[in-house]
């Protein structure tokens, strides 16, 4: 990693790390809240509460993915970094966020569980795609990671692709996958195809998931390559 990509990923570190700790400040209320309310229900008969962390986390680093792209490209071709070293300091920024992140919710998850078993909390209860295979802090930790670097690399893309080809060019794309979507939707290949995969959910279900993020993530490159300052509307 050389000085010019260290640098931008310190600039643009330091800035989603304030909208990070707003985004956990205000997760960690809700959970308080919601335990609190579910504290003062122990008495009412079959009350539950599900909440799951992974839908807080996963929208959050899916608009950082997109955000990456709109705030960080404009910065660095501003700065006279290259195309190659943005695009390097990107991913390592999606590897380390996603993954930071990952950890973040699954230590809330297991300390605020802990918490609740102290106080006898016993209607709040957690799900989490983890409990698909073996639902404990590490587990959640890398399915979470590779969930999050499949959302950030998609999402990365299709900001790229806006930033590049603008409103038409990428509502274009999207109306096209749109068509894609319904028609499989309709003939039931796509719906097949998803039963098939998560049937029988293995650790390998959540790398392939991963393998595919990295493979939107390449896809990226050539939008990258040709990227100037000055974004199409």
């Amino acid at each position: 990693m050389n000085n010019q990509i260290k640098g931008m990923f310190y600039a643009y570190s330091t800035e989603v790390i304030r909208t990070a700790k707003i985004f956990l400040s205000i997760f960690t209320g809700m959970i308080i809240i919601s335990a609190i309310i579910c504290y003062l229900l122990l008495g009412v008969d079959e009350f539950k509460m599900y909440f799951a962390i992974p839908f807080g986390t996963y929208f959050n680093v899916g608009v950082v993915g997109v955000l990456l792209v709109k705030n960080s490209v404009p910065f660095g071709l501003k700065m006279g970094a290259t195309r190659k070293n943005m695009y390097l300091m990107h991913l390592y920024f999606i590897a380390a966020y996603s993954f930071i992140m990952a950890f973040l919710g699954s230590t809330l998850q297991q300390v605020t569980e802990w918490l609740f078993q102290a106080v006898g909390v016993t209607n709040y209860i957690y799900v989490h795609p983890a409990m698909l295979l073996t639902d404990n802090w590490a587990m959640r930790i890398v399915v979470d990671t590779f969930v999050m670097i499949f959302i950030m690399a998609l999402l990365y893309l299709i900001g790229l692709i806006f930033y590049r080809t603008g409103l038409i060019g990428a509502g274009s794309l999207l109306g096209v996958l749109l068509v894609v979507v319904l028609y499989g939707v309709f003939e039931g290949w796509l719906i097949q195809a998803a039963v098939d995969l998560f049937s029988n959910v293995t650790l390998m279900t959540f790398v392939t998931i991963f393998l595919i993020g990295l493979m939107f993530y390449l896809v990226s490159f050539p939008f990258m390559r040709k990227i100037t300052i000055v974004n199409r509307r």
